[in-house]
C-alpha cells in the first residue's frame, strides 16, 4: 500500500519503493495527400512482400532498387536481406500480424517526407510549386470547408510558424555561444544554412501539416474535442509576457543542451540518491537537470514541442482515439463524461496530456504517476490551470477538486491494488527503460488494470512502423537516450501478450505509434 502524507496541504501521494519528485471510419487521406506527398513508384504497392520483390528483381542493386521499386521497394528488399540472414522479425511487421490496423499504419508506413525540389536546394520555382500543391490539396482535404476547420489550422499553422522562430533562435543563441567558447565545430554545425543544406527548408512542415490532418480528422468525427488551450483565449499561451519568457528560457536551454550533444558528454544529475533507480539518475536529452529541478519541467513541454514543429501534442492526442472506443462501449451510446470510470496514466510528465483526457472526460477519476516530484507539481499546475479556465464550478473531488489524484513511484513499483484501475496509460515511456524494467513495468500495469480495460501504451515508431526512416532511427539514441536501439527492436506485442493481454488496435501518428490491449474478463 501507498504511503499518503494526512496533512490538510497533501495533494501527493509517495509509493513505499521510491522518491520521485476501429477501425476508424475510412478515408481516402492516402489519396489527396499522394500529389503532394508521396514519390513511391506503383510498384511499390502494399501488395508487395519481400519474397516477391526479390524474386522479381534479383539482380537490382544501390540505387537502381529505389530508381526501380521506390523507397519502399528498397526497404522490402532490406527486409528480405534480413529475413536471408535470420534476423528477427521487426516490430512493425510483428505488429501487422497481432493488431487490428487503424488506416493510418498503411498510410504512415508508405509516407515519406518529401517534397519537389529537394535535391535541388529548395529553388524559389519549386517552392512555390509545393505550395501551390499544398493550398491545392488543403482545398480538396475540406480544410477551409467550415469554420471550425478554418479555425483549427489557422492556429496550428501560426504555432507552427512560431515554434519555428523559436527553434531558429535557439540555434542562434547556441551558435553565439559556441562562437564565444571557441568551438568551431558546433558554431558551423548549428549555421542557419547548414541547417538546410540537404533538402528544401520546406521538408520539416510536412509532418506536422500531415499531422494536423489526422488529427483534425479525428476532431471532426467527434472522438474527442478542439484542443481546449486553442479554444480559451485565457490561457497562459496568449499571455505575450509569458511567450517571452518562455522564448528566453528555452533560447538558453537549447543553447545548453546542443552544446552537451556536440561535445557527446551530457552532464551528471546533481542529486545523487539510492532512493531513485540507476537508469533514472540519467540526463535524458542532454537537458539541463534531467528530471530534477523545476526548471526542467517548467521548459520540457517548449523543448518538445520545438523539436516537433507543434504535432507532438497531436501525436498524442491519437491516444485519445482508441479511448473513446473504450469509452463509447461502456456508456452504450450515452453522454460520455467519465463517471464510474478511473485512469492511470504511468509516467504522466507534465500533464499536460492529462488536461486532453480530462477536458473530453471530466468526471473521470484520473490518478497520474511519475518519479520527479517537480514534474508531478508541474502536472498539478496544468491540471488546476484546465480546471480554473474549462470547469470552474464543477468540483470533481481529488486535489484542487480538479479530479486527480498524483503518485509519485516507479513504473516498474507502481503503489495501487490489483485490478484497481479500468485504463492504464503510458506515453514515451518504454523507450526510456531498459530492457528487464520495460518488462517489470509492462507486468505492474497489467496487475493494476481491471478484467475487461484497456491499456494504451504510445511512444516512439520502431522499426518497421515507417520504412523510409528504418536506416536512420536508430541515431535518436545519440540523443542520451541509452535505451532506444533496444526499444526500437522490442516487440511491444509480444511483451504484453506474454503479461497476459490480448492486442486490440494500432495507429501510427508521424513519429509516435499508439498500441491498445485488452485484459481478458
Amino acid at each position: 500500500m501507498s504511503a499518503r502524507m494526512y496533512t490538510s496541504r497533501s495533494w501527493l501521494r509517495i509509493g513505499p519503493s521510491s522518491v520521485r519528485p476501429f477501425r476508424v471510419r475510412p478515408t481516402n487521406l492516402s489519396a489527396r495527400l499522394r500529389p503532394v506527398y508521396f514519390s513511391v513508384s506503383p510498384r511499390a504497392a502494399a501488395t508487395l512482400t519481400p519474397a516477391s520483390v526479390v524474386t522479381s528483381a534479383p539482380e537490382l542493386q544501390g540505387e537502381e532498387i529505389e530508381a526501380e521499386l521506390g523507397y519502399m521497394g528498397k526497404a522490402l528488399i532490406q527486409q528480405a536481406e534480413a529475413q536471408r540472414q535470420g534476423l528477427e522479425e521487426k516490430p512493425g511487421d510483428a505488429d501487422r500480424r497481432n493488431f487490428k490496423l487503424h488506416w493510418s499504419v498503411d498510410f504512415w508506413t508508405n509516407f515519406k517526407s518529401d517534397v519537389p525540389g529537394q535535391r535541388s536546394h529548395g529553388s524559389l520555382n519549386q517552392a512555390s510549386e509545393f505550395v501551390q500543391g499544398l493550398i491545392s490539396g488543403a482545398n480538396k482535404a475540406g480544410v477551409f470547408a467550415s469554420p471550425t476547420a478554418a479555425a483549427y489550422w489557422a492556429y496550428h499553422l501560426t504555432r507552427t510558424g512560431f515554434l519555428a522562430i523559436q527553434g531558429l533562435s535557439g540555434l542562434f543563441a547556441t551558435q553565439q555561444a559556441a562562437r564565444a567558447e571557441g568551438n568551431v565545430e558546433a558554431a558551423e554545425k548549428t549555421k542557419i544554412g547548414q541547417m538546410f543544406s540537404s533538402g528544401s527548408p520546406l521538408a520539416p512542415f510536412v509532418e506536422p501539416l500531415t499531422m494536423y490532418y489526422q488529427d483534425f480528422s479525428n476532431i471532426e468525427a467527434g472522438i474527442y474535442k478542439l484542443p481546449w488551450d486553442m479554444t480559451t483565449l485565457r490561457n497562459k499561451q496568449y499571455d505575450p509576457f509569458h511567450v517571452l519568457r518562455t522564448v528566453s528560457t528555452f533560447a538558453s536551454e537549447a543553447s545548453n543542451t546542443l552544446r552537451r550533444r556536440f561535445r557527446g558528454s551530457p552532464d551528471k544529475v546533481w542529486l545523487q540518491s539510492s532512493m531513485y533507480p540507476d537508469y533514472y539518475l540519467n540526463t535524458f536529452h542532454y537537458q539541463t537537470d534531467g528530471w530534477f529541478s523545476e526548471k526542467s519541467a517548467s521548459i520540457y513541454e517548449a523543448s518538445t514541442e520545438t523539436l516537433f514543429l507543434g504535432r507532438q501534442d497531436a501525436m498524442q492526442r491519437q491516444s485519445l482515439v482508441p479511448l473513446h472506443r473504450f469509452m463509447q462501449a461502456r456508456s452504450a451510446g450515452r453522454d460520455i463524461k467519465g463517471d464510474n470510470t478511473k485512469m492511470l496514466e504511468v509516467a504522466c510528465g507534465t500533464g499536460r496530456f492529462a488536461t486532453f483526457v480530462k477536458d473530453n472526460y471530466p468526471h473521470m477519476d484520473y490518478t497520474a504517476l511519475d518519479l520527479s516530484p517537480y514534474y508531478l507539481y508541474e502536472a498539478r499546475s496544468n491540471i488546476k490551470d484546465w480546471h480554473r479556465l474549462r470547469q470552474p464550478k464543477l468540483s470533481m473531488g481529488g486535489v484542487d477538486g480538479s479530479g486527480a489524484h498524483f503518485l509519485q513511484a516507479a513504473a516498474e513499483k507502481i503503489p495501487q491494488p490489483d485490478a484497481s484501475h479500468d485504463v492504464v496509460l503510458s506515453i514515451y515511456l518504454f523507450h526510456e527503460l531498459p530492457p528487464a524494467v520495460r518488462r517489470e513495468a509492462a507486468k505492474e500495469m497489467v496487475r493494476v488494470l481491471k478484467p475487461g480495460g484497456m491499456l494504451i501504451i504510445t511512444d516512439s515508431i520502431q522499426l518497421g512502423d515507417r520504412l523510409s526512416l528504418d536506416a536512420g532511427i536508430g541515431r535518436f539514441s545519440d540523443f542520451n537516450e541509452p535505451y532506444y536501439k533496444t526499444f526500437i527492436a522490442e516487440d511491444l506485442g509480444k511483451m504484453f501478450m506474454d503479461c497476459g493481454l490480448e492486442c486490440d488496435e494500432k495507429l501510427l501518428a508521424s513519429s509516435s505509434k499508439v498500441l491498445s490491449f485488452r485484459k481478458p474478463m
